[in-house]
């Protein structure tokens, strides 16, 4: 397994997509090819990256990122959402333009997102016909691409982000029923429709071209809990668990870090270290504990997930 970072990580400095209304109080504090360096640094392998890392879109600037990262070895996968729902979620791409964009970047995998609104209640609301009627749209989008994905050697992976139960994914993956359309799994988002994180990682691992590693903290609290952010291993997601999945029952060969801390936004240089410091920690623990990309590695995996 390789090791890589989804760039969202670093959304305090000013690269990731916006999300759920946030705005960032400060201006972007790394460029493109910064972070490139500081990636290096962090001694990862590769970059799950959407739009809100690129400085624009030229087919000159993508080829420049695209060369810069060979030749510091580093893989690249390309994050853009559908945006189903209309939240708003930064600068989107439909998905002919995302596999573009992956071209020219050099990309092996598109990841894409849905975003769908479900109707309440949430845990009730698998394969809803307001969620099957914007799944429809999707798997049209998907037949529609999957051929000239093929050809150019890019993967599509539909992401279980925050609005999908796994069998629904599973369920648009069977519909489309292409080599080139897989899924990515998150290893917390189950959570966000009430499904058990590890079911989702489980049902969506073998069909998976991508992931995001991501480990979250539950603090309980009088009125319920709250679900905040954690460096990986240091939350109550089952990291160990979710790698060996990954490892003895999918094809993936990349483990993609993510980590969304929540810092306080009163000092942007404090603010900064701890999202930096954040990843150093999950980087360890995905070195040492977890062993990913030791070639010593060994270990039998079990016959069922």
């Amino acid at each position: 397994m390789r090791l890589g970072l989804h760039t969202y990580s670093l959304y305090l400095h000013g690269i990731g997509q916006a999300w759920a209304d946030f705005t960032l109080p400060w201006p972007r504090q790394l460029s493109t090819f910064e972070l490139i360096d500081l990636i290096v640094e962090m001694g990862l392998e590769g970059l799950h990256l959407d739009d809100g890392v690129l400085e624009h879109l030229d087919s000159s600037y993508l080829k420049e990122v695209r060369a810069t990262a060979a030749e510091k070895r580093l893989y690249l996968e390309y994050n853009f959402s559908l945006d189903l729902g209309g939240f708003g979620i930064g600068v989107q791409n439909d998905l002919p333009a995302a596999l573009e964009i992956a071209d020219h970047l050099g990309a092996d995998v598109v990841k894409m997102s849905m975003d769908l609104r479900r109707p309440r209640p949430v845990s009730a609301s698998r394969f809803h016909p307001s969620v099957v009627k914007d799944m429809e749209k999707t798997i049209q989008i998907l037949k529609n691409s999957a051929p000239d994905a093929e050809a150019a050697g890019i993967r599509i992976a539909v992401e279980n982000h925050c609005d999908s139960f796994s069998e629904e994914i599973l369920w648009l993956l069977d519909q489309v029923n292409h080599p080139h359309v897989g899924a990515c799994v998150d290893t917390v988002n189950g959570l966000h429709v009430t499904e058990d994180p590890m079911t989702a990682i489980q049902n969506l691992a073998p069909r998976a071209f991508t992931n995001h590693f991501r480990d979250d903290r539950i603090i309980f609290q009088r009125y319920g809990f709250q679900l905040t952010g954690a460096a990986v291993g240091e939350g109550d997601i089952d990291m160990k668990r979710a790698y060996e999945i990954f490892k003895c029952h999918s094809p993936m060969n990349r483990i993609n870090i993510e980590t969304e801390m929540e810092i306080p936004l009163d000092d942007m240089e404090t603010a900064l270290r701890l999202e930096k410091e954040a990843i150093y920690r999950s980087v360890r623990y995905c070195r040492e504990v977890l062993g990913i990309g030791n070639q010593q590695q060994g270990g039998i995996c079990a016959s069922e997930p």
